[in-house]
């Protein structure tokens, strides 16, 4: 009983992180959401002098490319001890693909510790055991330092703004609730780039901007009836550009109008959505929305599509 208790403390004992087999240098971590999506890379490097360094590659924030910054000790204190929680070195040399499923997810790891120890580990559909409750634990500890990676460099993209000519506008508008009933679906693009580049249709119930009714219109516009220069406008007279990857749900989304933009320039985009509006949301809407409507009138597209 005596020997059975030490060599129990010694077994608990050679998973703390005091011990330098349990200090991380380096960490890698791949998330492979196969076509695309949440796909993310985690890296973490840890120098001689102890000052650790965090890089996030994310493709829900593929414009940001590669984004680094300084973490604390104590990040990766907490990493180390989410490493000795789960046992992650049992997952070395785990790799096995499911060849049964043709899409899905699957992940690469790889660390290496102060003593020169290695885990390296990849699975396809396929994972270790208890791995999903590992991953769990690592996207909480690295969330809130990602957070604010991302905040830096959406502030970045905000500062540097959009140049050049408008070459894509895509505009959703659609109420729900007591918000109303209306909706209105744009896509306009320069020609070349879809084989219709003009794309409108609309529910008006209100009859704001369009007679009440359900218009639909899907046929080509020469660039040089478009009028470009007034959409980017209204991008500069109500500062759009401070809406990139702008996201936000109100509280009471079910009665709120559900809005989503991507506004494409020469250089730069614009993506937007949600149902919590940001600044000059109202203003830029009716002066949209009043423009896309005298254009279509202009033009006779429209093509009432009631019953």
């Amino acid at each position: 009983m005596l020997m059975s208790g030490v060599f129990s403390f010694l077994s608990c004992a050679g998973n703390s992180v005091s011990d330098n087999d349990a200090r991380i240098r380096s960490f890698s971590y791949h998330f492979d959401g196969t076509i695309g999506g949440n796909t993310h890379t985690y890296t973490v490097r840890v120098a001689d002098d102890g000052t650790a360094t965090l890089t996030v590659e994310d493709m829900r924030h593929y414009d940001y490319g590669e984004i680094t910054d300084t973490v604390g000790s104590d990040f990766v204190r907490a990493l180390e001890e989410l490493c000795v929680k789960h046992n992650v070195r049992r997952y070395n040399g785990f790799d096995k693909v499911n060849r049964f499923v043709s899409d899905g997810s699957g992940f690469s790891l790889y660390i290496t510790y102060a003593n020169g120890k290695t885990v390296n580990a990849h699975g396809m559909n396929d994972f270790p055991a208890g791995f999903r409750d590992f991953s769990d634990d690592l996207q909480r500890l690295f969330e809130p330092c990602c957070e604010r990676l991302y905040a830096v460099a959406r502030q970045k993209k905000i500062e540097k703004g959009v140049s050049g000519e408008p070459t894509f506008i895509m505009a959703n508008f659609i109420q729900s609730g007591s918000s109303g009933s209306d909706r209105y679906e744009v896509m306009i693009s320069r020609q070349g780039i879809r084989q219709y580049n003009y794309e409108v249709r609309v529910r008006s119930c209100s009859g704001d901007f369009f007679p009440v009714g359900e218009f639909s219109c899907c046929t080509v516009v020469p660039d040089n009836e478009i009028d470009w220069k007034g959409f980017a406008r209204l991008v500069r007279k109500y500062g759009l550009t401070n809406w990139m990857d702008y996201e936000a749900t109100a509280e009471d989304y079910a009665n709120s109008e559900w809005f989503q933009l991507n506004l494409s320039f020469e250089e730069g985009r614009i993506d937007a959505m949600g149902t919590l509006h940001p600044d000059n949301y109202d203003d830029f809407r009716r002066d949209f929305l009043t423009m896309l409507g005298k254009a279509v009138k202009k033009h006779g597209l429209m093509q009432k599509t009631d019953n």
